[in-house]
């Protein structure tokens, strides 16, 4: 079980390689294990919540005698340590996140009558290794390539340097040599995750950049489109911002989390990058990446933020907008320097701040997309859509270039005979808050290895 990002998901992935490879099998029902493996997140109170909750599931499993044994891997593993011990008599092993190489070893003892709890959580990382197998978790035709491990930035809020440590890459060469085998197993949509992709390079020889890779990438045949996730504002410049507007297979879609647009908030988080610049970024993305496609997350009622403070990046959200925005309310970590920091906003202020952003943002999306009706543009197909069909016509759940697997808002196509990553015409008949409603238009071929338009 994976909770957390795609770059947990590329761990467990790992992991699972590893098992398989050992000769353990899946199994669909955690009923119907030996070993369960719950990978955790622990990057927000919240998620450490969300995390135990599932760890508390799968340990009333062995309680009736129905696993053998249970695993827990991951940020929470990472955070908790022993502790986890204590909470979950029924836990036999806790992997941090440097330790999941060590899924195997720690199955075996257990399927072994091994006496003994163990904790191993000396070192943060994450799963990097070229050779490790990985058993994608991911529908056939999209896959994540995870092209470094860390963080070397401290924002102020931010405990993922403690769970996951400092930047580490991998090689171009070696990024490359997997997305030629995804690719050849019929890989179409590469997504490019890190904890700060913008970063990748920086500690190894050379320093290549994010830029090298992406153009090395891009000559992969067999791709349509290369995503990249996770960056960080103050590492763009201005060769990046050109090899995206400009690569065949790169498309014009950009996650940057700005997490404020305040001034002093941006120096108390601890972003540094000043608001001037952050905005003069933005702009200049949207002005040199034709069709961009622009996702971002932000924090409120950090300690110190003001009604001012919330108004300003409200009617930033008006004057610059984005497509798709993550509003969180702030937590309080306490192995964070934000935790000490005061005035500090009430939980239930936080809540309404965040809910008023939100709502804003389901206004500006909703009127956006309705703009969209009668377009013509062209979208990936993901897979039959979870809805009835419509008539005499399927429907399938498809994406334009512009959004992301299961973070943002997609497109339903009515259509017949559709395959999962193919790119195909279709015409905009309707649109909801975040999402399009479109016919599928055969009559111009769009071929699969042709890079987003």
């Amino acid at each position: 079980m994976t909770l957390g990002c795609p770059k947990n998901t590329v761990d467990s992935e790992a992991m699972l390689g590893l098992m398989v490879s050992d000769g353990f099998r899946t199994v669909a029902d955690p009923a119907d294990a030996d070993i369960a493996v719950v990978n955790t997140c622990a990057f927000l109170g919240s998620a450490v919540r969300e995390s135990k909750d599932v760890i508390a599931r799968v340990a009333s499993l062995k309680r009736d005698g129905r696993l053998k044994g249970l695993i827990v891997a991951g940020c929470l593993a990472q955070r908790a340590g022993a502790s986890l011990l204590d909470e979950f008599p029924e836990v036999d092993a806790v992997l941090g996140t440097g330790q999941w190489r060590e899924v195997v070893a720690a199955s075996r003892h257990l399927l072994g009558n091994g006496a003994g709890r163990r904790v191993a959580t000396d070192y943060p990382g994450g799963a990097l290794d070229t050779l490790t197998p990985r058993a994608l978790s991911t529908p056939r035709h999209l896959a994540y390539l995870k092209i470094s491990e860390g963080c070397d930035h401290r924002c102020t809020f931010c405990i993922i340097p403690r769970l996951r440590g400092d930047q580490r890459s991998r090689p171009i060469a070696d990024l490359v040599a997997e997305a030629r085998r995804l690719a050849a197993a019929g890989v179409r949509e590469l997504n490019l995750v890190g904890q700060d992709t913008t970063g990748y390079g920086t500690d190894l020889p050379g320093q290549p950049t994010l830029a090298d890779l992406l153009e090395a990438l891009d000559a992969i045949d067999g791709l349509s489109w290369i995503r990249v996730q996770y960056t960080y504002p103050r590492l763009w410049s201005e060769r990046l911002i050109s090899v995206w507007a400009n690569a065949r297979r790169v498309v014009p879609y950009v996650d940057m989390p700005l997490q404020h647009i305040a001034a002093d908030m941006l120096r108390t988080m601890g972003r540094g990058m000043t608001a001037r610049d952050t905005r003069a970024l933005v702009r200049r993305i949207k002005q040199e990446i034709p069709g961009v496609a622009f996702r971002t997350n932000f924090i409120v009622g950090f300690p110190g933020e003001t009604e001012s403070h919330v108004e300003e990046l409200a009617r930033y959200l008006e004057e610059e907008p984005f497509d798709n925005v993550v509003v969180f309310a702030f937590e309080r970590e306490v192995e964070t320097p934000s935790h000490a920091m005061t005035p500090r906003v009430s939980w239930a202020e936080r809540r309404r701040r965040r809910s008023h952003l939100l709502a804003l943002q389901q206004r500006l999306s909703r009127e956006r997309l309705a703009r969209r009706i009668g377009e013509r543009i062209d979208v990936m197909i993901d897979g039959p859509a979870d809805t009835p069909r419509r008539g005499g016509s399927s429907l399938y759940a498809a994406r334009t270039a512009g959004s992301a697997w299961e973070v943002d808002g997609g497109v339903v196509v009515e259509g017949e005979g559709l395959t999962a990553g193919t790119i195909v015409p279709v015409r905009v008949t309707g649109s909801s808050a975040y999402d399009l409603f479109a016919r599928h238009e055969p009559d111009v071929a769009f071929p699969i290895l042709k890079g987003p338009c």
